[in-house]
């Protein structure tokens, strides 16, 4: 178990970087054969390791896909797995510029003879190593949809590569913007499973993005900004037993508040240049939440304000849900209902278990518990992941003991 849980995390971490590794050390290889190298090195490190995990595991595995990249230069013959390493790697390890390599492969996957989504899974996939079944749940898809559109990836890439070699551009505008798209579903996803690596990878490559790129450039900071104003609250938004904790519950004193500044910086870098995207009004909504003194004193109509600007440019359910949920905060409760009334009525929505669980703190806060069990009972029937599954299951058995 620990051999296998040790896989995994490295794998998370550095499936991406050992591939865009890989394909800027030869550039003969196509995307589909660095993945293949990467998956027999892993291969192979679980049938070695069984006899001890080496001093520098990661450090092994860059010497074992070298290896397999040297070798297939020099025989002709199907490259074997190198089960026979010594346990002790060789002296170079990871590439110093891992990120700029993985930011690389970034972009390159944002091959304009993709369709979006296509580049997104691709992304998904062999920048971030995330599993199919990992990529479906995120997309609302099927793991066999997954697995079938990378297959098919997996043709066109031997038949004619996305390599960096073939019209790679730093100041494409449109990659530039589908990247930071990337960027931010990755980050938010890694938000809501409480997964820190996801969240650090997406803020990495973003940082990345700001120096390297040459357009866009004040998107790429507020987007960073509003990542760094999020990670702020990292250790306090769950309690001892790993359980969310509502934001009027956070210990406002764990906040990161050098980590609030850097971001506050980013945020004025960003609206320095003209145009505002969606990330300067979120990283806006987010620097609010972040600087105000408490609970009570957040600036709740300022908030609804820019969820409102935010719809014009941006129309989204979820940007509707929480406009309604700060004009609730701002003591315009009749408003917010109309709102999330609204909002039933879309097939997306109406099972949605953010829309129920918005419902009941709403019911709730003005004393009509029946109802808001009944929307909290109704969030629980819709995906929530299993840490929100088990805050709305508190807050059922907290009304229910309470004899409310």
């Amino acid at each position: 178990m620990q051999l296998t849980s040790l896989l995994q995390r490295i794998y998370r971490k550095s499936f991406g970087k050992m591939t865009s590794h890989l394909l800027l050390m030869d550039g003969s290889l196509c995307l589909a054969d660095a993945e293949d190298m990467v998956q027999e090195a892993f291969t192979s490190a679980a049938a070695s390791w069984k006899n001890g995990i080496p001093d520098h595991p990661e450090a092994w595995l860059y010497a074992t896909v070298r290896n397999m990249s040297r070798r297939r230069h020099t025989r002709k013959s199907t490259v074997i797995p190198l089960t026979h390493l010594p346990s002790a790697p060789a002296p170079e390890g990871p590439p110093v510029d891992g990120d700029l390599e993985l930011l690389r492969l970034l972009f390159a996957c944002m091959h304009a003879r993709f369709p979006p989504k296509v580049q997104l899974i691709t992304a998904l996939r062999y920048v971030f190593g995330l599993q199919v079944q990992q990529i479906g749940e995120l997309l609302g898809m099927e793991a066999d949809s997954v697995s079938k559109v990378l297959y098919r990836q997996r043709q066109q890439l031997k038949a004619g590569d996305i390599a960096f070699r073939s019209g790679f551009v730093w100041w494409s505008a449109e990659k530039v913007q589908l990247t930071l798209k990337v960027l931010y579903i990755v980050f938010t996803e890694g938000w809501k499973m409480l997964d820190e690596t996801l969240c650090e990878d997406a803020l990495s490559l973003t940082r990345e993005t700001i120096r390297r790129a040459r357009i866009r450039i004040p998107d790429a900071k507020a987007l960073y900004a509003l990542m760094l104003f999020q990670l702020s609250r990292w250790d306090a938004r769950t309690g001892d037993m790993g359980e969310l904790l509502e934001l009027e519950l956070q210990d406002r004193r764990r906040w990161n508040h050098d980590m609030i500044r850097v971001a506050t910086d980013y945020l004025k870098q960003s609206a320095a240049s003209p145009g505002e995207s969606p990330y300067h009004f979120e990283a806006s909504i987010a620097y609010f939440h972040a600087t105000a003194n408490s609970f009570a004193e957040t600036p709740w109509l300022q908030i609804a304000g820019l969820y409102k600007q935010l719809g014009t440019i941006a129309p989204s359910p979820f940007v509707t849900l929480n406009h309604a949920i700060a004009l609730h905060f701002a003591g315009q409760t009749r408003a917010a209902l109309e709102m999330l009334e609204l909002l039933r009525s879309d097939p997306f929505m109406q099972h949605h278990h953010l829309l129920h669980a918005g419902l009941a703190r709403i019911y709730a806060d003005g004393g009509d518990v029946p109802a808001a069990l009944l929307h909290y009972r109704k969030a629980l029937h819709g995906k929530p992941t299993a840490a929100e599954a088990a805050f709305i299951r508190k807050k059922i058995a907290a009304y229910l003991n309470s004899g409310s």
